[in-house]
């Protein structure tokens, strides 16, 4: 049980995280989701199990760095740099066109 909420919570954490990263690169267009939000998070824990696995390293990074209170250009310098790159993630993870937040 304990292990099942770590990865809700790390998914959850991850989803937040990309939604940021996609919003501030200007690469959500569209509104899909339900109006619970559920289908934009279907979206992207299916992206990141199945379409995208090799950015949850990244995704990772990224999430400890901005709720560590550092700025984004400093996250995306520490982070960025690797395979598959930040760039690489987002054209993965931009297969899911809504937008959470609205």
């Amino acid at each position: 049980m304990e292990g099942k909420k770590l990865l809700n919570s790390a998914l959850g954490l991850m989803l937040l995280v990309m939604m940021m990263v996609l919003s501030s690169m200007g690469s959500i267009t569209a509104i899909a989701c339900l109006s619970n939000g559920n289908g934009c998070k279907d979206c992207i824990v299916e992206q990141i199990r199945y379409g995208c696995p090799s950015c949850v390293p990244l995704i990772r990074c990224m999430a400890r760095c901005l709720w560590g209170g550092a700025a984004r250009s400093s996250c995306i310098s520490r982070c960025d740099g690797g395979k598959p790159t930040l760039s690489d993630c987002k054209k993965c993870m931009s297969r899911c066109k809504c937008s959470c937040v609205a």
